[in-house]
């Protein structure tokens, strides 16, 4: 689960569609490129990351139903 403000909510969900209309370049081969990265606070070591699929590919594939 993930909690934020209105704000913050709303700023992550901008990113994701900004980055699902002009997706960025993969950095590591073979891997969905990182549309967005949110930090856990309680446990900095850990943060949640949001990748793109890449259709065609060996990468893990979206794990929503």
């Amino acid at each position: 689960m993930i909690i934020g403000t209105a704000s913050e909510l709303r700023a992550l969900g901008q990113s994701l569609i900004a980055a699902a209309e002009n997706p960025p370049a993969t950095l590591v081969e073979d891997w969905p490129p990182e549309v967005a990265e949110v930090a856990i606070e309680a446990a900095s070591e850990f943060s949640f990351s949001f990748h793109l699929e890449a259709p065609g590919s060996s990468t893990p594939k979206s794990n929503f139903p």
